[in-house]
């Protein structure tokens, strides 16, 4: 396969998983960015973690909701856990690298919260301590996942919601997590405008 060609497969694939994820779980980002309109019409905001690349989405993520998507509108409430160094050296040293997300939830998670969680495992300790951090502060849980959710999965409940997005391949995955945050951003625009209620 020449570079040409590998490029060629690689868009090929990347289209594929995620029709297939809109295909699996296109009502679940609906009902996702309902869960999360929800937090903020009443007060509340929204805490985000990862790692590595699932940190970068946490990101993204809060900077789409801070300052906004498409549209002009007021800014939203978002704390991505991953941006603060500091907190994050200190637990990990104080603690042990399993807390270094769950600390800041214990502190900042008030029950009109949720956590959002990116993960393409679902096996990662600091992001089964986060949600474990979450449920006993209050907080619901939306995490998007991929493969077959891993340990993660088994720790939500009825007040949680999975996004799983049905591939084994960490890339195809995180490309896939990547439209799902620009499909919530984009009802969350049309919410807070008054285009479209959630």
């Amino acid at each position: 396969m020449n570079p040409e060609q590998r490029i060629r497969q690689h868009f090929e694939n990347s289209a594929a998983t995620a029709l297939k994820t809109q295909a699996a779980i296109g009502l679940q980002v609906v009902d996702a960015a309902r869960r999360i309109a929800t937090v903020y019409d009443n007060g509340g905001k929204l805490l985000l973690c990862g790692n590595g690349g699932s940190a970068s989405d946490a990101l993204h993520f809060s900077a789409e909701l801070l300052c906004r998507y498409e549209k002009e509108r007021q800014p939203l409430a978002a704390i991505a856990l991953p941006a603060d160094t500091a907190t994050l050296t200190a637990a990990g040293n104080d603690y042990d690298f399993s807390q270094v997300f769950a600390r800041q939830i214990s502190g900042l998670g008030k029950p009109n919260d949720a956590l959002i969680v990116f993960t393409t495992s679902g096996q990662s300790p600091n992001i089964l301590e986060a949600a474990r951090a979450a449920t006993t502060a209050g907080l619901s849980v939306i995490a998007l996942t991929g493969r077959d959710g891993g340990a993660l999965a088994g720790l939500l409940d009825t007040n949680d919601l999975e996004l799983r997005v049905p591939s084994d391949s960490t890339a195809r995955i995180q490309e896939a997590h990547a439209i799902i945050i620009h499909c919530i951003c984009n009802l969350i625009d049309l919410h807070m405008t008054g285009e479209t209620r959630l």
